[in-house]
């Protein structure tokens, strides 16, 4: 039983990866039965071994126990606060992930998974223009219009950014010229995929991001100015070719001119949710008002004639703030600690592409989190955890920093 545990685990996390991007039931399912597999296998000792030396590890352990120890003098009601405790469990599964993807082969099997994965959604978002696929979310086809297949367009363009950056990677570190034009026609793809072919404002951030962090992080000496010229001459040109991207960029502009009067829009709704959720931190601004009490207790500070609604209360799209409004500047330090692990795990990396993946995903997550609470989303905390938990480990896996991390490493595409 113990050996077939362990020969499953592998196969099981690789699904994981696989299946993540498509499907959010599926995912939990795995979740499931790789925790169960991962008790039946046992050598939890030698597990935690291997992951103790991860500051990543430590940050969602610490955030996670925050939420347990808040649930002792949270107001909210039970079913609020277990809602937190489960949303915000893949924490510490991502501790467990880390234990299970020990070795180099796995990893790079789980990474090129998601690969896999996201190359048949970005393959479905282009046959969308055309054909109306029966799985598709979206169902309306040309150009200038939204498309997205599965989940939402906000969760699609934030992995679909990071699959940019995976493609510029690769195409820089291949060895082979079609295995570099390959890679640059996926991130042509999936580039034009966030900018043309959905109307997500996030994505559009994020995809600028991913580009700064590629020329910064991977990049040297003239390559990385001419890059940079290069990325702001073609950021105007997809200002001027998209008609999705110039409706949405002057449309968030007139929501920030009118968000004193109208809260009800995207922007507005933030605006608004930025303003009041300082005053209820205000209020316990060390430990906070405890697990889940953001919906009940946000209700006192709104002072608009529709009330405290579902747009107000959920959550207040910052996860900063969030944090902060239930455990404080405990839970505020907590999460940024997990941000700068994740960037001081990648300046250790001896792999540059691994070490380029995880800033960019940090960049991601750090950004993202501004504008949005991406760690209580359900579809975007399974990208980032799993995420997070396979490059930290790839990082800690091989020896630190001892060559030039600008030498191309030729590995890294295979």
């Amino acid at each position: 039983m113990l050996n077939l545990s362990a020969t499953l685990l592998p196969a099981a996390v690789t699904a994981l990866f696989l299946l993540f991007p498509v499907s959010l039931a599926l995912a939990s399912i795995l979740m499931l039965v790789l925790v169960l597999l991962w008790l039946v296998a046992g050598n939890l000792r030698e597990r935690w071994l291997a992951v103790q030396a991860n500051p990543v590890a430590w940050g969602a352990l610490c955030l996670y126990g925050l939420m347990l120890l808040g649930a002792l003098y949270s107001p909210a009601r039970w079913d609020e606060i277990g809602l937190h405790l489960t949303k915000y469990l893949k924490l510490p599964f991502a501790v467990v992930l880390m234990s299970i993807i020990s070795t180099d082969k796995l990893q790079q099997r789980c990474l090129d998974a998601f690969v896999w994965a996201m190359g048949f959604v970005l393959a479905c978002t282009w046959l969308n223009v055309w054909w109306d696929l029966p799985w598709s979310k979206t169902h309306n086809q040309g150009w200038n219009v939204t498309h997205h297949v599965f989940g939402d367009y906000i969760t699609q363009n934030i992995m679909m950014a990071f699959m940019v950056l995976v493609a510029l990677v690769r195409m820089l570190h291949a060895s082979m010229p079609w295995r570099r034009a390959g890679w640059a026609v996926v991130s042509i793809l999936a580039g034009v995929s966030i900018t043309h072919l959905s109307e997500g404002r996030t994505g559009y951030l994020l995809l600028c991001i991913v580009l700064v962090v590629f020329v910064f992080s991977a990049l040297r000496g003239r390559n990385r100015w001419i890059a940079a010229i290069l990325g702001a001459c073609l950021t105007a040109g997809i200002l001027v070719s998209s008609d999705l991207v110039r409706e949405r960029v002057l449309l968030a502009y007139t929501e920030v001119q009118r968000s004193g009067q109208e809260q009800a829009t995207s922007v507005g709704n933030r605006m608004y949710l930025y303003q009041i959720t300082p005053e209820l931190i205000a209020e316990k601004p060390l430990i906070g008002h405890g697990t889940g009490a953001y919906h009940s207790e946000i209700c006192r500070f709104v002072d608009i004639p529709q009330g405290c609604h579902g747009w107000i209360n959920w959550h207040p799209h910052n996860q900063y703030l969030y944090f902060a409004a239930d455990h404080g500047l405990l839970g505020f330090a907590a999460y940024v600690f997990m941000l700068l692990s994740m960037v001081w795990l990648a300046r250790r990396a001896a792999s540059p592409e691994t070490r380029v993946l995880l800033i960019g995903l940090a960049a991601l997550l750090a950004v993202n989190s501004m504008t949005n609470s991406p760690l209580w989303s359900a579809r975007e905390s399974h990208f980032f955890t799993y995420m997070m938990a396979l490059l930290s480990c790839r990082i800690l896996a091989r020896p630190a920093v001892g060559h030039n991390p600008a030498r191309p490493h030729h590995g890294a595409d295979s």
